[in-house]
């Protein structure tokens, strides 16, 4: 399983995870252009592209989806809630709205349904990848992160959270890889000259994962298969490479975590490229 990250931040979200045959897309936050002269580096266009999964209706995470509507045909996979919340992002677009339900009736959109109040949705089966859709808690409509297997090897996708709920950890556990946000560190952004309100919002249980939380996440989740994890959605103005690998090494540690064979990746300022587990 290849795992290539166009973009993590607040300016755009958007990643390709491959295996040879079968390509998904994570999010369409970059625009039409960056996302198909991304592709170009890898010799794939976006008819290539056999499946897109949208986390949650944040403009960030979707941007390039009204042009990427124009030239795509394949599916494209969503909670009910982040549909409602993009047809309220661009009700001011009626083609993109028209087009919009064109798409829904023709089975295009792809809802993702999960039981009552369960954590996990019910299970995508997308040529030779499994995913399972996991619900996240975000000031969204109704986010989800995404699991994704093939070839034997796992990748956890979570971002845009405030927590990860301890009832996903099992579920979580013992992955090859994780992408798991580790946004920002809280005495930063305290003191930065962001609006209190914001920093309310940010911190919050439906904000985004501190350095601290995301690495005791990780270290209730990693095992002796977990070969590469990256830290992603890291705020430019809210946190320093530095303090992310000094809080891992300090929760590590207290959690007695032997890491050891493991990649760690800071996905700051420019994305590394072409990972492979």
């Amino acid at each position: 399983m290849k795992i290539d990250v166009f973009s993590s931040d607040s300016s755009g979200n958007t990643t390709l995870v491959r295996n040879g045959f079968t390509n998904i897309i994570i999010d369409l936050g970059l625009n039409k252009k960056s996302i198909v002269e991304n592709l170009l580096k890898f010799n794939l266009k976006i008819e290539d592209i056999d499946g897109i999964f949208i986390t949650h209706e944040h403009i960030d995470h979707v941007n390039g989806f009204p042009a990427i509507m124009n030239v795509y045909q394949g599916h494209i996979y969503m909670t009910k809630g982040t549909l409602l919340g993009i047809k309220d992002k661009f009700k001011n677009k009626p083609n993109f709205t028209d087009k919009l339900d064109k798409y829904i009736t023709s089975g295009h959109i792809v809802i993702l349904t999960r039981e009552d109040e369960a954590l996990v949705y019910n299970k995508i089966i997308l040529d030779d990848f499994e995913i399972t859709p996991v619900k996240t808690f975000h000031d969204a409509k109704e986010s989800c992160g995404y699991i994704l297997k093939s070839e034997g090897k796992t990748l956890v996708f979570i971002t845009d959270t405030g927590y990860v709920h301890e009832g996903l950890l099992p579920t979580i556990y013992n992955a090859e890889a994780y992408i798991l946000e580790s946004n920002h560190d809280p005495e930063i952004l305290m003191h930065s000259e962001r609006p209190y309100i914001l920093k309310r919002r940010i911190l919050s249980d439906t904000g985004h994962l501190s350095n601290e939380d995301s690495m005791v996440t990780l270290a209730k989740s990693i095992g002796d298969r977990t070969k590469l994890v990256m830290h992603a959605h890291i705020s430019q103005e809210c946190n320093l490479s530095d303090i992310i690998v000094k809080t891992r090494e300090r929760v590590f540690k207290d959690f007695n975590k032997d890491t050891n064979g493991v990649e760690f990746v800071i996905l700051h300022p420019y994305p590394e490229r072409e990972h492979e587990i």
